[in-house]
């Protein structure tokens, strides 16, 4: 799959999930802006990317911050000329009972994982249709679809990206730019410790037919095909990659 001339943002791009899909669309020819609110790692990775004879650059950003956002968006595609695709992969996921859950953890969680993914999207649909052309992947998870306890407000917020991408699918079908989810089940990402114990862990691995976890690659590979050429004829996919622990 070739990504020649095309301009790529990945948001959550500083480690995990994010940065595999920047390195791997880089290494297939994109120029990929590299967005994450920890602009030191996503500096590293972008500096990594250009030495191995990628283009890259980094901004630091939090996509809760929609008028930022837009800002940020419209001038990575006003400085490349353009703009091909938007993998939308920052997230937020801390694990608390729902007893303990409060408003201000709600409102963060939805802010970031949903409402600035829809407004992130919104800003670059308006920046492709002129070009009528261009592909946008949202990150869900599996905890949209089978529950998982603790993590009430993470899965609302995913349930609800899920919803909201399919409806955008609708609306920009004709239009040339193509909308489709990723939803990774248990993947091993960078503190993913600080939410699972280890009996939790092997409990997951478990209930996956391979009996592990997806690595960061994995999901990448998945999220770089949504946004290639050959998945052209897919508009509004949930591409479930889960090592079999969820099987609609």
């Amino acid at each position: 799959m070739s990504f020649q001339d095309r301009v790529a943002v990945v948001t959550g791009a500083a480690s995990g999930i994010g940065r595999q899909t920047a390195e791997a669309l880089a290494r297939a020819g994109a120029a990929v802006a590299l967005v994450d609110i920890d602009l030191e790692g996503a500096a590293r990775a972008a500096k990594e990317i250009e030495s191995a004879g990628g283009s890259a650059s980094a901004h630091g950003a939090d996509l809760s911050d929609v008028a930022a956002t837009r800002e940020l968006l419209r001038g990575i595609a006003r400085d490349r000329g353009r703009l091909d695709i938007l993998a939308n992969i920052a997230a937020i996921y801390p694990r608390m009972p729902t007893l303990e859950l409060t408003e201000e953890h709600w409102d963060r969680m939805l802010d970031l994982n949903l409402r600035g993914v829809f407004f992130a999207c919104q800003e670059a649909i308006r920046l492709m249709l002129p070009r009528g052309s261009g592909a946008i992947v949202n990150i869900a998870s599996g905890a949209a679809f089978f529950p998982i306890a603790g993590l009430a407000a993470y899965a609302a917020s995913k349930a609800g990206l899920i919803a909201a991408t399919r409806v955008l699918a609708l609306e920009t079908a004709r239009t040339g730019i193509r909308i489709n989810t990723v939803a990774p089940g248990p993947t091993e990402t960078e503190g993913i410790d600080d939410i699972f114990t280890e009996e939790q862990r092997r409990e997951l691995a478990d209930a996956m037919a391979p009996g592990r976890w997806r690595v960061p690659g994995e999901i990448a590979d998945a999220i770089v095909y949504l946004c290639s050429d050959a998945a052209r004829g897919v508009h509004g996919a949930v591409l479930n990659v889960n090592g079999g622990s969820y099987m609609p």
